[in-house]
Order: structure tokens, then sequence, then C-alpha cells
């Protein structure tokens, strides 16, 4: 083929913006190619090449509208035509008469590409359904296949509380990943060839139910069950939100940096930084500690007296299971009679300065009990028509998925939240799962949402939350909840995060959130050695995390506890940065710095103890320098680095300004913290 055609056949346009990194002051440019049958070549940018494994660029799932469980999948390779248009603005492509289920001339698709002017691209898939017989059920839109070739690239992927897990040079691995929202994970993926890198991220302001899967040599993409999924009759539609592809230089700072600019103007944001919100209740994010704990009120008080003589100068939050009248995941949410004593308890502990915090769920209720007979038709209906349930632990009865849209479940949570604070006098709830669990596509007509996937899990969560939200935060009082999900943020007040920590965490959701609400804990074996111990609490609260969901025996380890002391001294001395800053960056260093590898135990889980015969999860190996910091921008707009010395012996090192050229000296004693000004 002469090169001349070949140039005419091929679909290249190109966009350039300045790099999404903060003070790199350099320039990127994305290339995207199609061949004559719309199938995607590469992406470049810059000097990386990314996605270079063709294959079809959507494939879309329907149902039989008349046996929703018959599927039949189409594919963009089966069109019998191809066709594409572009303009300055949008580039357009076509393909008509995809075969569906052994019809033909019914279904087309349409994919839309809209170049900004910050050099980012926002894809749209819509399809034109005349079939009679069959409906759209899920979409995989778009599909990048090989975005990074096998062991070469640096992938980042989202992954629970922190928010996300950078992957260095990551390989093909046996199992696929995905990741559901809404929930502990932000919908992001990001792929880092040297410092060129390719940002891939749905902008869907409504939050919609949806996937991202990514397996084999990095072939990626999101899934998307769509509204009123399988409903006969209806033509199509599509995923209804854009897929924004961009060019990023550096890392996955420059990642978190565009995806704050996008996060921060959504609706769960609009509020703003706490520190401008009037009501917003301050104790929590000035909360430095946390335990946990499982037991009677004698317990609790017991716990916190104790916190309090070891830990003078400070709050410790206590996150309380079994004040309720029956076990953990035992008979929700019939939580009432309390125990006895728990409203004394409550009283006592918050007369000490103390904060415990109950436990309740928003999410689920007992199956086998006689309340769920009524209860029945508000949980989520399944497609086959079986409600959904989920079991917790092999002791645990069966618990059933209740449809946040049902006005019957927010009027059940409204209430007994509301005894918590009004009867025992509480000044903080813990409310469970409502921003770590995914949301699920449900399929009862009676209901009154669309069927299967849409907008409506945040929409009914938020109707349920907005009057429990006011009427704690009016008494001074506040909500939590587990996770991070961020569809969440204006109906709580922070988020507890519990998931057991890992060396590839990266603070992603700090870097986006930090200032707008507060994350609290750091669980970690309370076994560790106290090296380790010191290098995984110190790696938090730099992040900006209180400390803590410790089981209650930390307060029998007074080399855990004088660490604990110092850390959380720190914290209250620059509260303008951990609790009402953002976090901008990593210490980065000029020249090499030492670096020690830590072992950090399974963490037990609470019924385990005292029992000597538990065999632990397996540890995990983190390799750390000597010297960690991070920079933060203060409430009042200040640039500041806060650092500390993990060892035993005095460190030099020449780091980076931030947002500067120049470099600096810093030295620090043994186990030194230190706060330093920015330029």
């Amino acid at each position: 083929m002469k090169r001349q055609t070949r140039k005419a056949i091929l679909a290249i346009f190109a966009c350039t913006a300045l790099a999404i990194d903060a003070g790199a002051g350099e320039q990127n440019r994305m290339t995207v190619s199609f061949n004559e049958k719309n199938v995607l070549q590469s992406i470049t940018v810059g000097a990386a090449t990314f996605a270079t494994g063709g294959g079809d660029l959507w494939t879309a799932e329907f149902s039989d509208g008349t046996n929703r469980a018959k599927r039949v999948k189409a594919c963009a390779h089966e069109a019998a035509t191809c066709t594409r248009t572009e303009t300055d603005a949008v580039l357009t492509l076509t393909w008509r008469d995809v075969p569906l289920g052994g019809e033909r001339g019914v279904l087309d698709a349409t994919v839309t590409i809209e170049k900004r002017p910050d050099g980012s691209q926002a894809w749209n898939l819509a399809f034109a359904n005349r079939s009679p017989r069959w409906t759209l059920m899920t979409t995989a839109f778009p599909r990048l296949n090989r975005v990074t070739p096998d062991g070469a690239g640096d992938v980042l992927l989202p992954s629970n509380d922190h928010g996300a897990q950078i992957f260095r040079k990551r390989t093909v691995q046996p199992k696929p990943f995905r990741r559901a929202y809404l929930g502990y994970c932000p919908m992001i993926a990001g792929f880092f060839l040297g410092t060129d890198g390719l940002y891939f991220v749905p902008e869907d302001p409504e939050a919609r139910i949806k996937n991202l899967l990514v397996e084999g040599e990095q072939n990626a993409c999101y899934e998307t069950t769509v509204e009123n999924a399988g409903v006969p009759g209806r033509a199509a539609e599509g995923p209804r939100y854009p897929v924004v592809l961009a060019p990023l230089k550096g890392d996955w700072w420059s990642f978190a940096r565009r995806y704050r600019a996008y996060a921060l103007k959504q609706k769960w944001a609009a509020r703003g930084p706490i520190k401008d919100i009037p009501d917003y209740p301050r104790r929590l994010c000035e909360i430095p500690l946390w335990i946990n704990i499982h037991g009677y009120p004698d317990v609790a008080s017991n716990v916190l007296t104790r916190a309090k003589a070891i830990f003078p100068g400070f709050t410790t939050g206590l996150h309380w299971h079994l004040w309720q009248h029956s076990g953990h995941d035992v008979n929700y949410p019939e939580y009432f009679p309390a125990q006895p004593g728990t409203k004394e308890c409550i009283a006592y502990c918050e007369s000490m300065g103390q904060e415990p915090m109950p436990y309740v769920n928003g999410r689920l209720w007992s199956a086998p009990t006689s309340g769920f007979i009524l209860a029945e038709p508000y949980a989520v209906l399944r497609q086959n028509d079986t409600r959904y349930v989920e079991k917790y632990g092999r002791l645990t009865a069966p618990l059933a998925v209740m449809c946040p849209t049902c006005a019957p479940w927010q009027k059940v949570v409204r209430t007994f939240t509301g005894r918590i604070l009004d009867e025992l006098g509480a000044k903080s709830i813990f409310i469970d799962q409502i921003g770590a669990a995914p949301g699920v596509p449900c399929y009862d007509p009676a209901h009154g949402h669309p069927l299967g996937g849409g907008a409506w899990w945040r929409e009914g969560y938020e109707k349920m939350m907005e009057p429990i939200h006011r009427a704690w935060n009016a008494k001074g009082a506040f909500i939590t909840t587990e996770g991070s999900g961020e569809m969440c943020l204006n109906m709580v007040d922070g988020y507890l995060q519990v998931v057991v920590r890992d060396p590839k965490d990266v603070p992603f959701h700090n870097a986006v959130y930090s200032g707008y609400t507060t994350y609290f804990c750091s669980p970690e074996n309370n076994d560790d050695d106290p090296a380790a111990f010191r290098a995984l609490q110190t790696r938090e609260l730099l992040w900006g995390n209180a400390l803590g969901w410790f089981l209650p025996d930390i307060l029998d380890k007074p080399d855990k506890c004088a660490i604990l002391n110092q850390l959380c001294a720190f914290r209250q001395k620059n509260l303008d940065a951990l609790a009402y800053g953002n976090l901008l960056d990593e210490l980065r260093f000029a020249e090499p710095v030492g670096k020690t590898t830590y072992e950090w135990l399974g963490r037990r889980p609470h019924h385990s103890l005292y029992d000597p015969a538990y065999k632990l999860p397996p540890s995990k190996f983190a390799t750390l320098a000597d010297v960690r910091g991070n920079w933060w921008r203060t409430a009042d707009g200040k640039v500041v680095l806060l650092a500390a010395n993990l060892t035993d012996r005095e460190q030099r090192v020449v780091y980076r300004v931030y947002g500067t050229d120049k470099t600096a000296v810093l030295v620090l004693a043994p186990y030194e913290l230190v706060r330093i000004k920015g330029a």
C-alpha cells in the first residue's frame, strides 16, 4: 500500500496541553490513531505509546425481552460497515448493522470523541436499537488493549481505603482485576511509561453503578449496567457518561492533581473545605487516635479510662461494637434495647473528654429475623427474581442488602440513628457500609427507580442521609462510615479506613479530598516490631490519617504507646495541615538515601486477640526510605514540609524544594519529626 493511501486511511488526531503535574512547566501531546475499521491502533503521549493491542473498542450484552436470563453479546468487529467523520472538536465513529441474536439491520453504535482544549478527550458510546426482542443490559467501553506492555509500565489502580495502589512494572496477572463502584474504590486507572502517563477515568457526576476491569496485558475497560436494563420496548442507550483520556507528565501525583480538579467540582464536594463549613464537627478531625472494641459498656468505659491515663494529652475515639442487645452482624437493624448501662457509659466517657462511637449498619437487614418478613419487599431484587443476600463469616446468618431508594428502609435508618442521638446522648455514630460497599443492580419495578444500574443508588442514600446528617450536626455530633466512598462526601463527616495496609498503597484519596473530609485509622498488628510499627504509623500520619483502630491490647504495649504519643502530639501541633490542609506531594530526594525493609504482620481480627492458635494472614514486607516526608498546603495557604526520621540514627538528606528547582539539606535526630516552611 502506498504511504499516501495509508495516511488517508488512518484517523489521527492530537491535542497539546500543559502538563497536569503542577510546577513541571512541561507540555505533553496525546495522539490517538484508528484504522479504517475503527479499531484503535495506539495512543501516544510524549515519547510513550500506549494501547497497541487493537481489538473491539466496545462490546455490549443484550437480553431477551421475554426471558431476561437469555443473553447475546454484540461486538464492534461484527458490524457490516464502519464510517468516520471528524471536525476540529469531535471525532465520530459509527458501526452499522451489528448482528444481534441472529437479527440484522437492527443495531448501530456510535462513539463520539470530544477533543477538549486542555488536551483531554471525552469518549461517549451510544446505541440505536430497533430490535423488538433484544434489550441492552451492560456495556464495556472503551476497551483499551495492551495499554502497557507486560512488565514495562507502572499502573495506578483503585484500592480500598486510601483509594489506589501503584503497581511497578506490572505484569500479566492470572486473575482479572475488577473493582466496583460506588464504595471503597474510585473509578480510576493510570498508566505510566517513564514520566509519560495516560489518564483513564469516567466523568460521571451522577455516580452510576459501574466496574473497572483490567486483565491480561493491561487490557482495561469500564463495565456499566445500564439504566432500565432489559426493559422491553426501550431503545438501547449506553453508559450515559464519558470516559476521559488525558496526557500526563510525571507520576501518580500528577494523576491525583488532575482528578482533584475534577472531583472538587462535583455535587458530593459542594459543601467546600471543612474549615469553611459552619456546622462541621471539628471535634472529629482533631481526634488523633482510635481503638476498636467488641464489648459491653463496662469494657468500653474501662478501655477509654485506661486510654486517658496513657494518652492524657488528647482525646481517644472508640469504635464501639456490642453496645446493642445482640452480637455483631446479628439482628440488624433491630439494635434496641441497648445493653444496660450504655447511656451512662456514653455520658461517663464524654465527661473524660473521650469519644465513644456506637456502630450501626446502614445497608443490611438480617434475613432470618421476624422483621424481615415485612421488610423483604424493600431488599434489592436480583435478575433471577431472588433477593440479594450476603454472608459474613461462617457463623453469621445471611444479611439482605436493602435498596436505598425505598422510603420504608430510609425511615428505619432514620429511626434507629435518631434514638442513638436522642435517647443515648451519643455525640458520634458509625454507619457501616454506605461508604464502602458497592452499588448493586436492582430489578424490582415496585421500588420506582430505573431497573438495573443508574444513579439511583447514590440518590437513595443521599435522600436517606440528609435529614440524619442535619440532625446530628445540629447537635455538634458527627457521622462516619467505613471506607472512603467519594459519593458520600456530603452525607458523612469522616471515613474509617479499616483495610490492612500494603506497601503498594499510595495516599490517593488524601491527595484528592484532603481538607474536604476526615480520614481516620491506620490498622496494624499490635505485635509488630516497634521499628515496623513506627514506620507504618508514621507513613499514615504524614499522609493525613488520624491513627488507630487498634485492638485494646495496644494499651498493654508501652513501647507502641510511646510511639503513638509522639506521633499524635505531632499531629495535634500540625492540624492546620493534617486536618484542614491539602496534601500536595511526597518528599523527593536529590541524592540517594538509606532504605530499610520492615515486616508488617498479618492483622488479627478482634475474635482472635487472645487465641495463640490463630494463624495470621501472610506478612507484608515494605522497603521504605529512612526519611519520609510530605508537602502540605495549610488551611491558610502556606506550603510546609512534614518529615520524619524512621531510624535510631541521625539522618542527613538533600531534598528538592516543592514548586522550585532548588535543593536543601535536612538533618534529623533519631526518630525526629519536623515541620519546615516551604519556598
